[in-house]
């Protein structure tokens, strides 16, 4: 749904993608953020690496508020 702002932007830099990510508390009072760099290559796993990094610095506790306890693992 559109609760939660949650966003990421990928660029492809010299040969690397960037990749940043955020998710926030619905009234804005927190954001999580992260960003990786990497070959090509690697980018899903940077993705996954990326969004576990969100999770455990706090966006796992916001979604599950948000989704009355249901958030991902």
């Amino acid at each position: 749904g559109c609760q939660v702002p949650i966003g990421s932007y990928a660029e492809l830099i010299d040969g690397e993608i960037w990749l940043r990510a955020l998710v926030g508390a619905p009234d804005g009072s927190q954001i999580i953020r992260g960003e990786r760099r990497g070959a090509p290559q690697n980018a899903e796993q940077m993705g996954i690496s990326l969004a576990e990094e969100l999770l455990n610095n706090g966006a796992r506790e916001i979604l599950a508020e948000v989704y009355n306890g249901d958030a991902p693992a």
